[in-house]
């Protein structure tokens, strides 16, 4: 498994992520440095989840994948993404 990033590094470029895509999108939202400490850590919280949802995942995906590559229809490239 991939090592996981520290949560305040990852919440700040998912807030930095999602205040691009949403600016794209015509929505202005606070960044990341004038965040409350409040918010801040509403975003942390939210890195959490969002590496225990990578971390399920993969499990799923290691527990699957001798499944998937030894069924006789999983050929080419497209096959075998779980």
């Amino acid at each position: 498994m991939t090592a996981m990033p520290r949560l305040t590094p990852l919440a700040r470029h998912h807030h930095e992520t999602r205040r691009e895509f949403l600016a794209a999108c015509g929505t202005q939202i606070t960044p990341w440095y004038r965040l409350t400490s409040d918010e801040r850590s509403v975003s942390v919280a939210e890195a959490a989840i969002i590496l225990e949802a990578v971390r399920r995942a993969s499990e799923e995906h290691d527990a699957l994948q001798p499944a998937i590559t030894s069924h006789p229809v999983a050929v080419g490239p497209d096959h075998g993404q779980v």
